[in-house]
């Protein structure tokens, strides 16, 4: 194979919020939003959050489909590299009681021999945080009250307030108050940032010409602009919904997939064929949350244990 079987995984794990790895177990995932850490002052974008379930045993097929399209083998090729992958890493973590997965993260094994895992937060796998990184937000230490007071009592040491001490006066406090509003309106705009650039597409966001791309520099510049007043400019996308499909079967044969549709139909299923190139994938039903579909698949599972979920 071009790769190894964890950059697969890897490569699924931006596009998929479920990937089993037959007999081993599966990973979760799960978006978050981003993070305004008040102690280091450090602005995380949005991420995903990876759990490892060891009961996710069962194949998929997810996994295997990617393996095979990537290195243009058969399914049971790809079966064949899984598996081996599979009993290396076993033997690994029962000898060294812990197993590492680059960029994903680390396996252990406990007292009870369960598998304890911890991600690795280097990489982040959120496609929307797509080239965005962690940003350091510094507050003002020293109260703006303290320095508008150490200017008042200057000015009323001097006895004479003529007109050119009262503009002096003037010059000093007006932008003070300006400093001290801008801190303030300042924090909860810079936390609204990450929220309006998770709802981007960065991969239109590229392709489009240098002069309209928008970057967290430029947002954070347009933040500081026209004195306290807090401008954003952020380009709307639109937002794709995923649908969810419980698969029943794959054909290569147009026949075949026409008539595992006709006979789920019958079965009183909203059935429907996905195209594929020459793959023809037909599913039982289609649903618009992954949890719909978790809960539907365990059913189906009863009398079809190799269903599987499509997400779109």
């Amino acid at each position: 194979m071009n790769k190894t079987v964890t950059n697969y995984i890897a490569e699924l794990l931006y596009t998929h919020d479920c990937v089993i790895v037959a007999n081993f177990g599966g990973f979760v995932c799960n978006k978050t939003s981003a993070k305004l850490d008040q102690v280091t002052g450090i602005l995380s974008p949005p991420n995903k959050s990876i759990l490892f379930n060891s009961q996710l045993k069962e194949n998929d097929g997810l996994l295997i489909n990617h393996i095979s399209k990537s290195n243009n083998i058969s399914l049971e090729e790809a079966s064949k590299e899984v598996e081996i992958f599979v009993n290396n890493c076993l033997e690994k973590l029962n000898r060294f009681k812990s197993l590492r997965f680059d960029e994903i993260g680390l396996f252990t094994l406990n007292d009870d021999n369960k598998i304890i895992f911890n991600q690795d937060l280097s990489t982040n796998y959120n496609s929307n945080s797509f080239g965005f990184n962690d940003l350091t937000y510094n507050k003002i230490t020293r109260e703006q009250s303290e320095i508008i007071e150490e200017s008042l009592k200057i000015i009323k040491s001097k006895n004479n307030f003529n007109v050119k001490r009262m503009l002096k006066a003037a010059a000093i406090l007006i932008p003070l108050l300006g400093i001290s509003l801008l801190s303030i309106t300042q924090e909860k705009a810079v936390n609204k940032v990450y929220h309006q650039i998770a709802e981007l597409n960065p991969l239109t966001i590229f392709e489009a010409k240098k002069e309209n791309v928008v970057t967290t520099k430029t947002i954070i510049e347009e933040i500081k602009k026209e004195d306290n007043k807090t401008t954003m400019i952020v380009e709307e996308k639109p937002i794709i919904k995923k649908q969810y499909y419980i698969i029943a079967g794959a054909f290569s044969v147009e026949e075949n997939a026409n008539k595992l549709q006709s006979r789920l139909n019958s079965w009183n299923y909203n059935s429907t064929i996905i195209r594929n190139q020459n793959i023809m994938r037909v599913s039982y039903d289609e649903f618009a949350s992954k949890e719909e579909a978790l809960v539907s698949l365990a059913k189906i599972r009863k009398e079809n244990p190799k269903a599987w979920i499509l997400t779109l």
